[in-house]
């Protein structure tokens, strides 16, 4: 939403202003409600407000701590003020903005500071008395900051074109982030395609000193130890409710009207009920519009029916976006990139017609749902959960159910859902290894391969990546066996709350927020996602996963967290429906010759990373309809890219 920005000199030279102007011209659009500088010697920050409080309580200004002296700067939304104004020295501390009350909270509580603040931000703190700099990023990655540490200076902002402002930076392209790019869309946080600028990644503090040394720390990270455990389900979902509850609350302190992104699945219809609910219960929240995407064309994609309960219910007003006006690079306007990087939603010309119109009705703050599958869904499975709490009959139901969905022998099931997960949790390491492999002579299921030649196949990261993708290339960059979110993962002794983890923090999901973010700044508007609330994230992992998602029971405690505030017949209702036949229309019909011509002389094949012919001819395979689908869109989006850009 807001921004900043700053130049920090260590070797003492004062820093001017017209260097912060150019950074701040990049992206203007985060200063709606006003820039202000702070330039005093070799320290020079600036901060873009883009405030969506009705109270100006989420104004972005430089802070200055007279009695240290210490310079701070917040892109910021505070969940928590209570407790920080708890630790504030100042009277005023009631009617201080956020960034005050996080500064009081940061020199009140030291290391543990940047955990105890909860909320979506990016901060930069600069210590005159130590010469140190300190940026930090919130736990689940919501906002961005990114950094470079040059000899005798160091710059940081929100976005990495800030820093691309300045004529002395060079643009060096990242080869190792494409290469993530292209296997899956997978980058991980800290990747930035331009070399020598570095990302905060989530819950990371770092710390440069004035030799320019750089220390970082992981501030937050869940306990993979914490367990839940309650005398029936109604618990949980009564602990959901009340977690959702708050967090849809904290993000509605914001000006009336607000808007969501509402379809008729499961998370957008839980945030829009909850508002709906707390504004039936006489809260002072504000008002909300809905956002929907229909279908005409595409019958089988459109949930109007649901939009509909659930806006009737609770009145709120639906503005369509007709999704044959949306069509994936029909209209080059609405299928722009960023120049920060190359990731951007198949599906942005939505998001595009829906902001504008929210900003035509003064919206303040959009909400979406998109960490609900991975906090509610994914098919995250565990039978051996069930098991071991004594629920013998519900376990036979849910293999059943396993073997329905995904057409799998019940050997391959059991093999699957039950020996592999106990294996998993009893073996680690290469004992593991050698019992995963052992289990698979019982053959290919679903979308594994065969043992006979899976030797051959790539490892890691590089099995996402599509058969046009150069493997000379993902070789030569240097991928890593295992995703970092993998390893991080590994600390988790059980299979389901590790697979869990690994889908709450996936790098394509926090791709996603992050430039949903940044295309809601260039309309005015705030982003808001309550599922993606760190006291969210904490409690589901600490559940017995067969309660939050079952294959007989999508997103089952989502459903019933739900019961007596979104009407019944909803509950039933809901669903995942996917808009993909509008992508694969678009490739096939509507975008034939754009999509012929990015894969002609591609600046893709060019560079190595593709290979032209192959990505052809496949294309065209898939068009005559010889092969069902095609992973077409990492290279369509990274050729848009550096086309655009360089």
């Amino acid at each position: 939403m807001s921004g900043i920005c700053g130049i920090i000199r260590l070797d003492g030279v004062p820093v001017g202003r017209a260097e912060l102007e150019a950074m701040t011209s990049r992206a203007a659009y985060r200063g709606f409600d006003g820039i202000e500088y702070h330039c005093h010697g070799p320290v020079g920050i600036a901060c873009l407000s883009l405030d969506t409080t009705p109270d100006g309580a989420g104004a972005c200004r430089p802070v200055i701590e007279r009695h240290q002296g210490v310079i701070f700067a917040a892109d910021a939304r505070l969940d928590n003020r209570d407790a920080c104004v708890a630790v504030s020295p100042f009277p005023h501390s009631m009617s201080a903005t956020d960034a005050e009350l996080m500064l009081d909270m940061l020199l009140h509580a030291g290391e543990q500071g940047p955990a105890r603040l909860l909320g979506d931000f990016a901060y930069a703190l600069w210590d005159p008395a130590r010469l140190e700099l300190r940026l930090a990023r919130d736990s689940m990655g919501m906002r961005t900051l990114y950094y470079r540490i040059e000899t005798g200076r160091v710059l940081f902002a929100t976005e990495v074109r800030q820093i691309l402002a300045l004529k002395d930076v060079p643009r060096r392209l990242n080869v190792q982030a494409v290469g993530w790019h292209l296997c899956g869309m997978q980058t991980p946080p800290g990747q930035v395609f331009y070399e020598g600028i570095e990302e905060l990644k989530p819950a990371e503090e770092v710390t440069i000193d004035r030799a320019g040394r750089k220390r970082s720390r992981c501030y937050w990270a869940p306990d993979p130890e914490r367990r839940l455990r309650y005398p029936d389900e109604r618990a949980y979902a009564e602990h959901m409710r009340e977690l959702l509850t708050e967090a849809v609350r904290c993000r509605m302190r914001a000006r009336d009207p607000v808007g969501v992104s509402l379809s008729g699945g499961v998370d957008s219809t839980c945030v829009a009920s909850m508002a709906g609910w707390l504004r039936g219960q006489g809260e002072a929240v504000p008002a909300m519009r809905a956002y929907s995407w229909i279908f005409s064309e595409l019958p089988e994609c459109d949930e109007r029916e649901n939009i509909y309960r659930i806006a009737d219910h609770f009145g709120i007003p639906v503005h369509e976006v007709p999704a044959e006006e949306t069509y994936p690079l029909v209209e080059d306007a609405l299928n722009q990139p960023h120049e920060d990087d190359p990731f951007f939603s198949m599906f942005l010309p939505f998001m595009e017609k829906s902001l504008s119109a929210a900003a035509a009705d003064r919206v303040s703050v959009m909400f979406y749902g998109f960490r609900g599958d991975v906090m509610c869904g994914g098919n995250v499975n565990d039978v051996p959960g069930m098991l071991l709490a004594g629920h013998f009959r519900e376990s036979c139901r849910e293999l059943s159910a396993l073997s329905q969905v995904f057409s799998l022998s019940w050997p391959s099931t059991l093999s699957r859902y039950l020996v592999r997960p106990v294996l998993a949790d009893t073996l680690r390491g290469g004992a593991f290894v050698s019992g995963w492999r052992a289990l698979r002579r019982d053959g290919p299921s679903g979308s594994e391969k065969s043992d006979a030649g899976a030797h051959l196949l790539p490892r890691g990261p590089m099995r996402r990546a599509a058969e046009h993708v150069s493997s000379a290339f993902l070789h030569q960059v240097g991928l890593p066996p295992v995703e970092p979110v993998r390893v991080a993962a590994r600390v988790w002794p059980h299979s389901a709350p590790r697979n869990r983890y690994i889908h709450i923090f996936s790098p394509l999901v926090t791709r996603g927020v992050t430039y949903a973010e940044r295309v809601a700044a260039q309309h005015g508007v705030g982003l808001a996602d309550p599922w993606s609330d760190r006291r969210i994230a904490e409690f589901i992992l600490a559940c017995p996963q067969y309660c939050v998602d079952t294959a007989s029971e999508g997103k089952r405690l989502a459903r019933r967290a739900m019961v007596g505030i979104m009407p019944a017949e909803a509950i039933r209702a809901v669903g995942k429906v996917s808009p993909e036949p509008l992508y694969l229309g678009a490739l096939r019909d509507k975008a034939y010759h754009k999509v012929l011509d990015l894969m002609t002389q591609s600046r893709c094949a060019e560079l190595g990373f593709v290979d032209e012919a192959m990505l052809r001819e496949r294309f065209e395979r898939f068009v005559r309809g010889d092969v069902p689908s095609f992973d077409l869109w990492p290279t369509l989006s990274l050729e848009i890219w550096l086309r655009r850009f360089w």
